[in-house]
């Protein structure tokens, strides 16, 4: 990987949407930085010739005239800018002191990114996906997967993540190409190789393909029109492109099939070149959604999700991330193994993503749900290996992201356990507050949570948990490796009439190396916000 840099991660929040906002508007919509950084908010647009800046919280972060902008503390700010003369105003979220983790924005954003496309243009790493409302409901009062409008996210080091803002909104699409469509689903984005320009290719829930322009990856995104097979109307969801070495264009789609676009103006697949890829699937986890296409050296990859377990009457369960092989874009492919599954997470109905390069890292983004809330997704970003023949080595969720494992003195979420006693009915243990991290709550003795991964190369002397209970007489156990591993340390839970404070004790058992830890509640009940090594 690269060297990290600190460096802007910004995002947007839903309230940021609601800031009125002229014939100009901010560069980015909110932005995480470490304490003492600064950086620069830039206007697209029409630009007035004077501009008023403002900060919701000074202790946090401040701007000057010019609009540069100075963290100063832990905490998320508001910065504002204004035209006095007509009132128009944009604004920014500065978030401060967020240690990069899995899911990888804040809380406080609430802004919830699914069925993620890595990749890179331009030395930078962007992710393309859906945003999911919170809990599912949408302006419209309706509850469902995704939203009617895409934020594109980019990176410098694949730790802090810039919201651009919005990217399309499904508003400003032609009747006639949505087709009564009012949920925007997962897109991609390429680079067209002979203009430079960008292209989003997605889809609306009820099935309609269609393909945009952009000069920038971060949009906005236009001139939308349907994309179509001998003439007629794609049925299809979740596209999936690769440009070529050679500058040719391939769509993949579910149902499913790999095909070459028209490159003169990709709107139009060549019926010559589709291939039915059914066939190479195993048909003991039926395929379902999602399709992705990657190049690495001279192999080609063809990602997909499938079922745990065949489709039957009452449902389907999409939570595996599976893939194919071949050495020609159209194939023939073969079938490979997995290379992500969230089916053991609280409350996961479906897992979505794929994988890109990044300065010779190879990384996985997929998406879990937020506990507790089944349609609500979260993007996660994990390292991904590969074996000598181009097999990819399968992938564990984990806590600490692309990092790779929490170091000494990192703040650890409760939040962010990957695995839970409870299993897929974890969320019953996770206790949820708008624009925070969630808390763990073991309401009963021998409940767990589970944590990958911690770096304990530089061996750390104690453990400190924040915890909340009401009553004395609570036990928590941290062990190592697995649920019932060695017992590493042993803290007793007073009473601390329903106040968080931080417990510290010794560890009992040495570690070394990158490990797995787990929470486990001996005397239970209690409630856990974070924990951290020293």
């Amino acid at each position: 990987m690269k060297k990290i840099y600190p460096c802007l991660f910004l995002a947007l929040a839903l309230s940021c949407q609601q800031q009125p906002a002229g014939p100009w508007k901010l560069d980015r919509a909110a932005t995480m930085l470490d304490e003492g950084q600064s950086f620069q908010l830039n206007l697209k647009g029409t630009v007035p010739r004077k501009l008023e800046w403002t900060s919701g919280d000074e202790a946090v972060a401040q701007v000057n005239k010019r609009g540069e902008v100075l963290a100063l503390s832990a905490g998320d700010a508001w910065i504002y800018a204004a035209n006095p003369k007509t009132g128009e105003k944009d604004s920014c979220l500065v978030s401060v002191g967020y240690l990069p983790q899995n899911p990888i924005l804040p809380p406080s954003w609430e802004l919830f990114i699914a069925d993620g496309e890595p990749h890179v243009f331009g030395g930078r790493m962007y992710i393309f996906g859906s945003r999911d409302n919170y809990d599912g409901y949408g302006p419209d009062g309706r509850r469902e997967w995704c939203s009617d409008n895409y934020h594109v996210l980019w990176s410098d080091d694949l730790l802090h993540w810039t919201d651009a803002g919005e990217a399309l909104n499904l508003k400003d699409i032609p009747e006639e190409v949505k087709g009564g469509g009012i949920r925007l689903w997962a897109p991609d984005v390429f680079q067209d190789p002979q203009t430079g320009k960008f292209h989003m290719v997605t889809c609306t829930n009820n099935d309609k393909v269609f393909i945009l322009d952009a000069d920038t990856p971060e949009g906005p995104y236009t001139n939308a029109r349907t994309v179509t097979l001998n003439g007629e109307e794609l049925g299809h969801i979740d596209p999936g492109i690769l440009v070529d070495d050679d500058g040719k264009v391939y769509l993949a789609l579910p149902k499913f099939i790999v095909a070459q676009l028209d490159p003169a103006d990709y709107a139009r697949i060549l019926p010559e070149t589709v291939r039915d890829l059914t066939p190479a699937m195993p048909r003991d986890n039926d395929p379902f959604e999602g399709p992705s296409l990657r190049k690495r050296g001279d192999t080609y990859y063809y990602i997909y999700i499938q079922n745990t377990g065949r489709i039957v009457d009452n449902g389907w369960i999409p939570t595996r991330m599976a893939y194919l092989t071949a050495k020609e874009p159209l194939g023939p492919y073969t079938y490979q193994g997995l290379i992500v599954t969230n089916h053991e997470y609280p409350n996961t109905g479906n897992v979505h993503g794929s994988f890109e390069c990044w300065d010779g890292q190879w990384v996985v983004q997929y998406h879990r749900s937020v506990p507790g809330l089944a349609l609500t997704r979260v993007a996660c970003l994990d390292p991904l290996e590969f074996n000598e023949d181009g097999t990819i080595r399968e992938v564990k969720m984990s806590s600490s992201g692309i990092r790779g494992a929490f170091q000494l003195g990192d703040r650890i979420q409760a939040s962010a356990a990957v695995e839970y006693s409870l299993g897929r009915a974890g969320a019953e243990m996770v206790e949820l507050k708008r624009k925070e991290y969630p808390v763990i709550s073991f309401k009963a003795d021998g409940q767990w949570t589970g944590y990958r991964y911690v770096d304990f190369s530089q061996a750390p002397a104690t453990l400190t948990v924040c915890v909340k209970s009401g009553q004395p007489g609570g036990q928590l156990e941290l062990r190592k490796g697995a649920p019932d591993g060695p017992v590493m340390a042993t803290m007793e839970i007073p009473d601390t009439g329903w106040k968080w404070k931080e417990q510290t004790v010794p560890l009992q058992v040495d570690a070394s190396g990158k490990e797995a830890v787990y929470l486990l509640a001996k005397v239970a009940p209690f409630r856990v916000k974070y924990f951290r090594f020293e």
